[in-house]
């Protein structure tokens, strides 16, 4: 299959997009929170549409920050449950 087929160009840019930082990625962040985890296994991308970067994740003992190290791009997720 050639890299030029439109129909494996198309398979290509549906990955890249999943793996994009969205509110799901948010959800699956906050869920590994609440259950304590300390590292997160899937990579997710910026979200800043120039740079698509690979993240660091880092899990705090109240919240969870994500921040792209290429263009600054951060947040800061915090639970509801874990204030309780």
């Amino acid at each position: 299959m050639s890299i030029f087929n439109p129909e494996n160009r198309e398979d290509r840019e549906s990955l890249f997009e999943a793996k994009k930082f969205s509110p799901e990625f948010e959800k699956r962040l906050l869920t590994a929170l609440e259950k304590k985890r300390e590292s997160f296994p899937d990579v997710i991308l910026c979200p800043n549409g120039s740079c698509g970067c690979p993240m660091k994740v880092q899990f705090l003992e109240n919240a969870v920050r994500v921040w792209c190290v290429q263009c600054g791009w951060e947040q800061i997720l915090r639970s509801a449950q874990v204030h309780k």
